[in-house]
């Protein structure tokens, strides 16, 4: 969803760097924690060089330092772009408690349900390859998503299960459970979709890094696999108990977003939810638990 810009966002854009056509541009409101400014093209058909991101909270404007920080330290280490800060970080108002001025990342989301396994591989390469001094300060631990499996979290999906899928829900529990603490590594939090930004085959930048964290770096390839398909994990993976430690993930994501949704109780259609998760159960069930139970 976009939107025209605000005066009090083109005053913090143009305190920041007069040069771009702002008030040309729109705001982008999809994030749940910032808005993204983003100027008109210098000419037609061009694309932006910089863009302002705008907090939507206090307590989101409290880390944008840090994350900004990130940005910074991992920038000289990856083979790809990714949005880091040209300018400090500024405080505005209550609408936008802080802002700051980055890089435009070009480029567009993959084609879902395929890709190279070899070119996401080179993907994970790269992130373990980033000296941990870089960024074992900067990033946060598990984050929400990483929620304990309490019994009122595993009665919660249970109960919208069938019957025949909780068997398989158990063993993705069970395989979790074994592979607590085994790895840790740079995990950057939501690698699929548009923060991937490709041109043809070629990934040209990776953004949204709010997430980064300090986990198992398999996570980076269980969030592949939701957007590029399964059939990666294995070919993608360095070794085969990455590989099942992603599958397991797969399998937590799953079961998260169904424990969510039976939390709130705002899903309509539970058998389109259904169609789409209980796939990836199997899949974790088989290909995680399977490997890591065995």
């Amino acid at each position: 969803m976009t939107r025209a810009p605000l005066p009090s966002e083109l005053a913090l854009a143009r305190r920041l760097d007069p040069a771009p056509a702002w008030a040309e541009g729109f705001v982008e409101e999809g994030g749940d924690d910032h808005l993204v400014l983003v100027p008109g093209a210098p000419a037609p058909g061009g694309a932006p060089g910089v863009v302002l991101r705008l907090a939507r909270r206090p307590e989101v404007a409290s880390e944008l330092g840090r994350r900004m920080a990130l940005l910074s330290a991992l920038a000289p280490h990856l083979p790809w772009l990714s949005p880091e800060p040209l300018s400090d970080v500024v405080l505005g108002d209550d609408a936008a408690p802080a802002a700051v001025l980055q890089r435009f990342v070009s480029g567009g989301a993959h084609a879902p349900h395929e890709g190279d396994p070899a070119a996401l591989r080179g993907v994970l390469e790269a992130l373990a390859a980033v000296p941990t001094a870089a960024w074992e300060s900067l990033v946060t631990g598990p984050y929400v998503s990483s929620a304990p499996w309490d019994p009122a979290g595993r009665e919660a999906v249970l109960g919208v299960l069938p019957a025949e899928a909780r068997r398989a829900a158990e063993a993705v529990w069970a395989g979790l459970e074994g592979i607590e603490g085994e790895a840790t590594g740079l995990v950057h939090g939501d690698l699929a979709g548009h923060n991937m930004r490709w041109k043809v085959e070629r990934l040209v930048g990776v953004i949204d890094w709010d997430h980064a964290a300090a986990w198992d770096p398999a996570i980076n390839l269980s969030h592949l696999a939701l957007w590029h398909g399964v059939d990666v994990v294995a070919p993608a993976a360095p070794d085969a108990r990455f590989a099942a430690r992603a599958a397991l993930w797969v399998g937590h994501h799953a079961l998260f977003r169904l424990r969510r949704a039976a939390e709130d109780g705002a899903v309509r259609r539970w058998e389109r939810l259904l169609r789409k998760t209980l796939p990836r159960l199997d899949f974790a069930a088989t290909a995680g638990a399977g490997e890591v139970l065995a």
